[in-house]
């Protein structure tokens, strides 16, 4: 195997995982600081042997569902990384070297669910007192 194929295999390999209603927007990492985009499913990286910084995050008005790892590929294959995005934009996103659930779904709900919640009760008090 030569230097440059050894390099290859001591990339870094990361796979993003979607909310399961889909995404309109695509994840960014930062490695090392250079920014790079990346696509859900896996994304494999070449990168030379050393210790990473993974910053993961959703690009919208705001960077969203941020998240941060440290891997060392000094050793091939290099640890797999898994980056799940939140279901709100204002939850932090998840990211380890297993299989992560999409966080956030608790305030997804309350979101969602306070304001229907408040509109049935209206509805209901607003029919029992008008008669």
């Amino acid at each position: 195997m030569t230097q440059e194929q050894q390099q290859y295999w001591t990339g870094l390999a990361i796979h993003a995982k979607s909310i399961p209603l889909g995404s309109w927007v695509t994840p960014r990492a930062e490695i090392n600081g250079h920014p790079m985009a990346l696509s859900w499913g896996d994304n494999i990286i070449p990168a030379h042997p050393d210790v990473h910084n993974i910053k993961i995050y959703m690009p919208w008005m705001w960077k969203y569902g941020k998240a941060e790892i440290t891997v060392d590929n000094r050793t091939a294959p290099a640890p797999r990384v898994f980056y799940a995005p939140p279901f709100t934009t204002f939850t932090k996103g998840a990211v380890g070297l297993e299989p992560v659930k999409n966080p956030g779904l608790l305030a997804l709900f309350l979101v969602m669910g306070v304001p229907i919640a408040l509109i049935v009760i209206c509805c209901v008090l607003a029919s029992v007192l008008g008669n």
